[in-house]
């Protein structure tokens, strides 16, 4: 069983916990890891002009992306609606995103892991975590009992309907870009190999 840890050990452990990885890709310039540094600093999606500077490395397409970033609280809004038709009781007494902060918590968690999501493909990288991050998150999420299997079900929602969402708009082979850096992601997190006594 897993020691108890002090609010401010699992606050450090939270700040350890970065798996967003292409801040020391030299295949990158140097000012884009600075912008993809800052916004990951400020936990915020790329502004307009950022993306576009990005893009200019990338050949992604600019204004696609920026129409998908504007839809992303929508994406993620539905995402969690899907997760909760499937399983409803994860939001009820006893269930494992109870109280209505661990569901917060795990809302706020899959817009982030979109966000980062979206930084990899402004930078045209799929493959874009940071080993010690995700050691770090898989430990975080060990000590707060997350439901990973129900958050991985939010998540491929997520990569589905962002990826459907993108083809709309028409980005065509920007699509498959931002489909490999979600299924990356989820990969990774698969991975996590947790002992939850909360049912899911």
């Amino acid at each position: 069983m897993t020691s108890p840890l002090s609010s401010e050990q699992i606050r450090a452990l939270a700040q350890r916990a970065q798996i967003f990885g292409l801040l020391d890709r030299q295949s990158l310039n140097s000012d884009l890891r600075a912008t993809l540094a800052q916004a990951n600093r400020e936990a915020r999606l790329l502004t307009a002009e950022e993306i576009t500077a990005a893009c200019q490395h990338s050949g992604v397409k600019p204004a696609l992306l920026i129409q998908l970033q504007s839809e992303v609280p929508g994406l993620v809004d539905s995402a969690r609606e899907a997760l909760l038709t499937q399983q409803p009781g994860l939001v009820q007494p006893g269930g494992a995103l109870f109280p209505q902060e661990r569901a917060d918590a795990c809302w706020r968690d899959c817009f982030h892991f979109l966000r980062i999501s979206l930084y990899a493909v402004a930078a045209g990288e799929t493959r874009f975590t940071d080993p010690a991050g995700l050691d770090a998150m898989q430990e975080l999420y060990d000590i707060l009992k997350v439901p990973v299997p129900a958050l991985l079900v939010a998540l491929t929602q997520l990569r589905d309907l962002a990826c459907k969402a993108y083809s709309h708009a028409g980005a065509n082979h920007d699509v498959d870009l931002l489909e490999s850096a979600l299924n990356h992601l989820i990969e990774k997190m698969s991975a996590f190999q947790l002992d939850h006594t909360q049912p899911i």
